[in-house]
């Protein structure tokens, strides 16, 4: 079953607010200009691995970039600036982050939600995606199944707080059109102890 969206204050969606956790999508937190700086500042400036995985019997390149910075790590001035916006923003406070480089629409995430034991109770995970849009799918991990879709813009902000890492999950899928690369800087909650971005 699709979710309706409901619309409130200036432009923010909110796909879920209920037991299950908070799900919305803010349009605008950087605006056209500074979103366009910040992601060719950060693609120079990011020490960018390719990462691998175990995948059946073997290990397979994680189809995108990515740069982390555990808690307490020193951040780039044009991260920690983005990291200011975002807590005056939603009025809390992140202590890691993680940016991941979709360089074309080969690049994705598999369904998945955060860890719940690496993060404090009733976190929040914020996104801000920066270049490309991209579509971002959201399912719902019991029964009966609700699923929705939003298309990530550059500059925006898509937030998962309260139990929402418990009920949902999500993914960037490829895409076979023609897609001009994207970045997410992915902000969380960490638990004192936590040593994973």
């Amino acid at each position: 079953m699709s979710l309706q969206m409901a619309l409130f204050g200036s432009g923010e969606r909110v796909f879920v607010d209920d037991e299950t956790g908070r799900i919305a999508y803010h349009p605008t937190l950087f605006e056209a200009y500074e979103s366009r700086r910040l992601f060719e500042r950060l693609k120079a400036a990011l020490a960018w691995e390719q990462e691998t995985m175990w995948m059946y019997d073997h290990s397979v390149a994680v189809p995108r970039l990515i740069a982390r910075f555990l808690p307490g790590s020193e951040l780039p001035e044009e991260l920690l600036g983005a990291q200011r916006r975002l807590e005056s923003f939603l009025k809390t406070s992140f202590n890691a982050l993680s940016v991941q480089y979709y360089r074309s629409g080969s690049d994705s995430v598999a369904w998945h939600s955060d860890h719940t034991e690496d993060l404090i109770d009733l976190p929040v995970v914020a996104v801000i995606s920066l270049g490309a849009t991209r579509e971002m799918q959201v399912r719902s991990k019991s029964r009966p199944g609700r699923s929705f879709r939003c298309d990530l813009e550059a500059g925006s902000l898509f937030v998962m707080s309260g139990r929402a890492q418990e009920f949902w999950e999500h993914h960037i899928p490829k895409s076979s059109k023609p897609t001009e690369p994207r970045m997410s800087i992915a902000l969380r909650q960490r638990r004192a102890g936590a040593e994973s971005a």
